[in-house]
């Protein structure tokens, strides 16, 4: 539903038939990049799976801002812009949520079960003019672990349909029937056939052989031929892997850092997605951190812009004079109880579209950066 300001211009349209369309603004993709492993201090993040309970766990509360500005340069119409939003799933669920506007219209869309964005539109901004849009989100983030075990699991899988379709084919650059990948594939798992063997034997093999290199994504491929790469290519990897060997796979993007997971489907012919880390934290099987999850998966369709995505890109697009964008961002946690620590890991998204730690919490030297 679009949530419009007062001073919104009417309803707002899409790019007018006939009308003169710039072109898209280049893309910001957010890094993805953190290959430091984080020493957790066994409270805000576990060393360890926990040994008093399993499901989603410990629940952290946050408050979240997301919003996209645009300034006038000049006279420009049609102007549409998107930043990634997140949507809810078992480890994070949305409590509340209302779209702020100014001089614009604004909604929330989820793309994919996976994927979602704040979408903002206005028909025309003159020069000097502000418009903008800002999501502001309570949300609850667990960590989660449920004692998953190899005999939970049968060899012979049996697949939902959508999930086969969904995540066994490749993504932009995420290449899974390439033949590097395939004979890698088929050399590591030579000795067993088992699905929960294969994907450990998959998130074992990757921190060892892929050596950390901080840069701009490249793909799977490259990432075999040179060894290097950073969380993105080290968990695209693994994903490629398991995709291989016919094992659903897609990667978890959060702020400045990506892991991974993989389905299986248990004896009781129930579906898990379960958690696998390939850079910066070690486990596998379960997720000791609260994280804010921004998308999963790694095929999103864009209606605006015509082709898959690996990664929800910031983007604008209008006709007439550019106006300048500024997509923003913070995360705040928040003390459960009065007077209660609201613990470290405040973030905040700069111009680049990195997520820095900010606050000055005793603890925020355990927290990725």
């Amino acid at each position: 539903m679009w949530q419009a300001c007062a001073g919104a211009l009417g309803g707002a349209t899409l790019l007018a038939a006939g009308r003169r369309r710039a072109w898209v603004e280049p893309s910001s993709t957010p890094p993805a990049y953190s290959v430091i492993p984080v020493v957790g201090d066994g409270k805000w993040i576990w060393t360890q799976p926990p040994t008093d309970g399993v499901g989603y766990l410990e629940p952290r509360s946050y408050d979240l801002d997301i919003g996209i500005e645009l300034e006038g340069s000049g006279s420009a119409m049609d102007v549409m812009s998107t930043t990634t939003a997140p949507v809810a799933f078992p480890e994070q669920t949305i409590e509340s949520v209302r779209i702020e506007t100014s001089g614009c219209e604004a909604q929330l869309r989820e793309l994919t079960p996976g994927a979602g964005q704040l979408f903002l539109a206005a028909e025309g901004i003159e020069s000097g003019q502000v418009v903008k849009a800002v999501a502001h989100y309570r949300l609850k983030l667990f960590k989660q672990y449920w004692g998953f075990k190899r005999e939970q699991f049968p060899e012979k899988q049996e697949l939902p349909a959508d999930v086969r379709r969904a995540y066994l084919q490749d993504s932009p650059g995420i290449q899974t029937k390439i033949k590097a990948v395939r004979e890698l594939a088929t050399e590591l798992t030579r000795s067993t056939k088992h699905p929960w063997d294969r994907a450990r034997i998959f998130a074992d093999w990757v921190p060892k052989n892929i050596s950390p290199q901080i840069g701009s994504y490249t793909s799977v491929s490259t990432a075999l031929q040179t060894h290097r790469g950073d969380c993105e290519e080290m968990a695209g990897v693994f994903v490629a892997l398991c995709r291989a060997v016919n094992i659903p796979a897609r990667l978890v993007w959060i702020p400045n850092h990506t892991w991974s997971e993989f389905y299986l489907v248990d004896n009781e012919k129930k579906g898990h997605w379960i958690p696998a880390h390939t850079a910066c934290y070690p486990w596998f099987g379960w997720n000791g951190v609260h994280e804010l999850v921004l998308q999963k998966g790694d095929r999103v369709q864009v209606p605006e812009r015509h082709r898959q995505l690996r990664l929800l890109e910031d983007w604008a697009r209008w006709s007439g004079s550019q106006p300048k964008v500024r997509y923003t961002a913070e995360l705040r946690p928040l003390a459960d109880s009065p007077g209660g620590d609201p613990g470290p890991g405040a973030r905040s998204k700069d111009a680049k579209g990195e997520w820095k730690v900010v606050g000055d919490h005793t603890l925020n030297k355990y927290v990725r950066r």
